[in-house]
């Protein structure tokens, strides 16, 4: 029996990187078509509450909104430039650790769900838990993921998002006098880490997740694990 095929899902970043040095989108899938109409809904009054910052920040966020589908484009490795990505490091892999990337990993994102390292996106700004954005993904990534084995490094607001029947998710943890507690923010670093180790040594099997060894952090019981 052949084996499955594995998608690792992973978050988008909050920062990223603006402009572009790629032409803009020409073809919108059905799902991304929709998250623009909602997005070209919103009322000016609203845009502060919905994407939760304010002056400078608030007014490059609307603006990429606002010309997303005539804004150049960057592949989606590039233009998200949060700890993970940083972390990662991908242009400084190998061209087969990128390949490898390129057809397992997966980004979750508002505007375009289920998105390839190497895809073309614009610069844009919008949570996953908004505009009912985490509900319209589920729907579409269920037919992507269906055969799927699923390794799921996402955080709980992005796991709304896609739905699969077969997977893990490990997480990453501080144990502090024997009581284990989410690594959260200070995880996404290692998390950046486990990712690039995961396409240095092309493993897609969790049987293997045991052989990441990087800041304190071991593999155990479905969890890495760091004592502090």
């Amino acid at each position: 029996m052949a084996a499955p095929k594995v998608r690792i899902l992973i978050p988008p970043s909050e920062g990223k990187q603006p402009g572009g040095d790629r032409p803009s989108l020409k073809d919108w899938p059905e799902g991304s078509e929709e998250m623009l109409t909602r997005l070209a809904k919103v009322k000016s009054a609203e845009w502060e509450k919905l994407l939760g910052v304010k002056g400078k920040a608030l007014a490059q966020a609307v603006a990429a909104n606002r010309k997303i589908r005539t804004a150049p484009t960057l592949p989606a490795i590039e233009r998200y430039s949060g700890v993970v990505y940083a972390a990662l490091d991908y242009p400084s892999l190998k061209e087969s650790e990128q390949d490898f990337l390129n057809r397992h990993i997966r980004i979750v994102s508002a505007v375009f769900g289920l998105v390839r390292p190497d895809q073309l996106i614009p610069d844009y700004k919008l949570k996953i838990d908004k505009l009912g954005a985490d509900k319209l993904w589920s729907v579409r990534t269920a037919a992507e993921l269906e055969k799927m084995y699923v390794i799921d490094l996402l955080p709980k607001a992005h796991r709304k998002a896609v739905a699969y029947s077969s997977g893990c998710a490990p997480e990453f943890l501080f144990v502090k006098d024997g009581k284990p507690k989410p690594a959260g923010h200070s995880g996404k670093h290692i998390k950046g880490r486990f990712i690039r180790f995961l396409a240095q040594q092309q493993i897609a099997d969790p049987s293997e997740f045991h052989k990441f060894r990087e800041d304190g952090f071991r593999f155990v019981d479905g969890y890495f694990v760091k004592n502090i």
